[in-house]
C-alpha cells in the first residue's frame, strides 16, 4: 500500500515567491531522506508565478467552489482549480489526505497558521502546529464574501502564513521560516504511525468576524490610511477609542465598539482590491480532546 502523503501546495499566488524558494530548497535537502516519502510538492499557479503576478483571470485561492459557467470556463485559475483537486484531491490519481498551502503576506503577521471552518483534523492538526512552535492561529469563518479556499477542498487541510514580506521579492529569513515548518511536516506522518503525536491541553484562535474597508469618499477614492500604530501590530487587542485610521487633515478615525477586538491582515496589499483594510477577530481557547488523535489515525488508515 502506498504511504499517505501531505501535499505542499506554493506558488498559489505567483507574486508570492518565498515559500517557491523554500520548497525547491527543501526539496533538495530531503532527496535521499525519508521525510519525501510522506511530501508531494506542486506549484499551485504556475503561469501567475511564470508572470510574476498575483492571479491571471482570478483569485485562484478563491476558485475551489466556483461552478462554471459560460463567463467563466476559460478563465485560468477556475481551470486550474480542477486540474489540482483532479490530480491531489481524495478520490484524483494521486490523492492527498491532507493539504498544507503556503503563503505570504505583506502584512505583519509573523508566522501564523490560517484555518478555514471548525473541522475537527484541522484543529488536531493546528494544535500540533500550535504546541511545537507558538504559531498564532486565524480561524476564517462567518465571511460569505470570501469562499473558495483552496484547503476546503481537502478533508484537512491548512494554511501557513509569513510576513510581512513585499510581493516578488525574496527574502531569506522568510525561506527559512518555511523550511522549519516543512521540516516538521515531513516527519508528521511518521510521527503519528509511531505515537510520537500528543496534543496540549488547550488551543488558542482568532476568529474572524468582518473585515473593514479604508474609510472612502463619495467617489470610491480612499480618504484615509491606515494610522501608524496599527501598522505592524496584527493579533494585538484594540478598544473603543484606539485609532485605525489617519486622514489627509490628520483627522483620527478610532474603533467605536466596546469590545475588544484583534485586527489582523492589516494593510494586506493584495487586499485592497477586495476592499479590505484589515480583518477583525475575537479570540477563542478551545479544549483538545484526545481523541482528535485517534481520529486522524483512523483518517490517515494508520
Amino acid at each position: 500500500m502506498s504511504e499517505k502523503k501531505i501535499l505542499i501546495v506554493s506558488g498559489t499566488h505567483g507574486n508570492e515567491l518565498n515559500p517557491v524558494w523554500a520548497v525547491k530548497k527543501f526539496k533538495n535537502l530531503i532527496s535521499k531522506s525519508p521525510k519525501s516519502k510522506f511530501l508531494e510538492f506542486t506549484i499551485g499557479n504556475p503561469k501567475s508565478l511564470e508572470e510574476g503576478l498575483r492571479y491571471i483571470d482570478v483569485d485562484l485561492n478563491r476558485s475551489f467552489n466556483v461552478l462554471k459557467t459560460s463567463s467563466n470556463q476559460k478563465f485560468y485559475e477556475i481551470n486550474r482549480a480542477d486540474y489540482l483537486i483532479n490530480k491531489y484531491g481524495c478520490q484524483g490519481s494521486e490523492p492527498c489526505p491532507i493539504v498544507v498551502d503556503l503563503h505570504t503576506t505583506t502584512s505583519g503577521m509573523g508566522t501564523s497558521i490560517v484555518m478555514y471552518g471548525r473541522r475537527q483534523r484541522d484543529f488536531c492538526l493546528a494544535a500540533i502546529l500550535q504546541s511545537k512552535f507558538g504559531l498564532p492561529i486565524y480561524l476564517h469563518e462567518k465571511d460569505k464574501n470570501q469562499t473558495g479556499f483552496l484547503v476546503e477542498a481537502w478533508p484537512c487541510g491548512l494554511v501557513i502564513e509569513i510576513g510581512p514580506v513585499a510581493q516578488n521579492h525574496y527574502d531569506s529569513e522568510i525561506t527559512e521560516r518555511f523550511l522549519i515548518i516543512l521540516n516538521f511536516l515531513g516527519d508528521l506522518i511518521s510521527n503519528f504511525k509511531n505515537n510520537r503525536i500528543s496534543l496540549p491541553n488547550e488551543i488558542s484562535f482568532f476568529v474572524h468576524q468582518n473585515s473593514i474597508d479604508y474609510p472612502r469618499n463619495k467617489n470610491h477614492d480612499i480618504k484615509a490610511l491606515i494610522h501608524p500604530l496599527r501598522i505592524n501590530n496584527d493579533w494585538k487587542g484594540i478598544d473603543e477609542g484606539e485609532p485605525l485610521f489617519l486622514d489627509i487633515n490628520d483627522n483620527v478615525h478610532t474603533y467605536k465598539e466596546k469590545e475588544i477586538i484583534y485586527p489582523l491582515f492589516i494593510g494586506e496589499a493584495a487586499y485592497r482590491e477586495k476592499n479590505i483594510a484589515m480583518s477583525f477577530t475575537k479570540k477563542e481557547i478551545l479544549k483538545c480532546d484526545q481523541e482528535w488523535i485517534n481520529g486522524f489515525l483512523s483518517f490517515l488508515n494508520l
